[in-house]
């Protein structure tokens, strides 16, 4: 754990779990530091059971198999968001982040407002901006001949982008930075975070609501549920889980696609010639790197059976997007990076009623990167005599990855 916390193990198991679906594996570290993370959950796709108990972090279910996993995503009227993460403790109070944790019918008007403001539509009416902006930050970054490329580009590049969405100040950049890594990174208090968070958006939000602008958090001020405008309460909530999801999800990938780059000329040089197969390899680094790992919980509503487990109400399961990706029936080595490969069944946005509204944007802001970064900075690696290692959690992200390259 990065700060050397780990969540308690429950030595009781269940009554009603077989003796045989119980595995020592903690979802926040599924893998070795200084392996290949992502080995590490291929493995387990391949190994273990369908769906097992793990002691860990409370004491859980965890599904492996790609059809359960979309099964529980899809199914809400068995599989509730209330609970996303383990221990259940530190998923938030009462309804919890908004819409994240309800559940259709609720969760739809919320979400559909979601999916209209980050609209393929709406993307790329912001795609220019955001590639001017980018190629900024790279022809700053070009001349220096090197740089740590998680805090020079990846957590300025889309968290600026983000920031200039909502139109919140971007020298708070850091300080909500930190404020976002203690919520997707295992201990500390969740509560206090969230509260950190809270009361840092409240004013803005109420600003906004009471003087809409032309940003986010301001359209989203103006939306109606159930035929009256948002509540102030729910905005807030919404906000604060845009605040935590935009900060840092596609930070974290960019830093996993360039290391890989880095490491991998031949793949880079083949994006280079070839740009037409821009976007087909961004989908497959998608598939290769899905840095969003425990965040897919879901507690069981009433006993049911899943894979031919019985399940009891109040079990919480976890359903890891990434089995969607790792599967051997679904993709021939499947840790092999491939960019002629069909990736028809994407499980890095998630699956189901929540699957992400900012996949679009995601999208865009790496292909993007890919367009000008390697046009600019064709040949780079990493800095000799550097360990780069993973640091886990809801996330799994890189703190630090150095590159270097030659100035001409």
């Amino acid at each position: 754990m990065p700060d050397g916390t780990a969540y308690p193990i429950n030595p009781d198991v269940p009554a009603h779990v077989p003796p045989d679906r119980v595995r020592d594996f903690d979802v926040y570290q599924p893998s070795a530091p200084g392996t290949d993370y992502f080995a590490g959950l291929a493995r387990l796709r391949a190994e273990a059971p369908p769906i097992f108990w793990t002691r860990h972090n409370g004491g859980h279910w965890v599904a492996t198999d790609a059809n359960l996993v979309r099964e529980m995503l899809r199914d809400s009227d068995r599989f509730s968001s209330h609970t996303l993460v383990v221990p259940r403790a530190n998923n938030p109070p009462g309804r919890g982040f908004v819409p994240i944790h309800l559940d259709p019918p609720e969760h739809t008007q919320y979400r559909a407002h979601l999916s209209l403001a980050l609209s393929r539509k709406q993307v790329h009416e912001m795609a220019d901006g955001i590639r001017s902006f980018t190629i900024g930050l790279i022809e700053d970054l070009r001349p220096l001949g090197e740089c740590d490329f998680v805090a020079d580009f990846a957590f300025h590049m889309p968290i600026r982008v983000f920031l200039r969405l909502v139109d919140l100040p971007e020298e708070h950049r850091l300080g909500l930075l930190a404020e976002v890594s203690k919520m997707i990174h295992p201990g500390g208090d969740k509560a206090a975070t969230v509260k950190h968070l809270m009361d840092y958006l409240a004013p803005v939000v109420a600003a906004r609501r009471a003087n809409p602008g032309e940003d986010l958090i301001s359209w989203l001020s103006v939306r109606e549920v159930d035929g009256a405008r948002m509540n102030e309460a729910d905005l807030l909530s919404m906000c604060t889980l845009l605040l935590i999801g935009g900060l840092d999800s596609v930070a974290n990938t960019l830093g996993f696609i360039a290391r890989f780059l880095a490491d991998n000329p031949a793949h880079r040089h083949r994006l280079i010639e070839e740009p037409a197969i821009i976007s087909r390899a961004v989908e497959e680094l998608l598939r290769r790197f899905p840095t969003v790992q425990a965040g897919a919980g879901r507690e069981v509503v009433h006993d049911t059976e899943l894979g031919g487990i019985q399940l009891k109400a109040g079990d919480v399961v976890m359903a890891p997007t990434s089995m969607v990706n790792f599967g051997a029936l679904d993709y021939d080595n499947p840790l092999e990076v491939d960019f002629d490969r069909q990736v028809p069944a994407l499980g890095t946005f998630g699956h189901g009623p929540h699957k992400c509204p900012g996949a679009n944007l995601a999208r865009t802001e790496i292909t993007i990167f890919l367009q000008e970064w390697l046009k600019r900075i064709p040949e780079f690696s990493v800095k000799p005599g550097e360990t780069v290692e993973f640091v886990s959690g809801v996330n799994i992200s890189y703190a630090s990855l150095p590159l270097v390259w030659s100035v001409d």
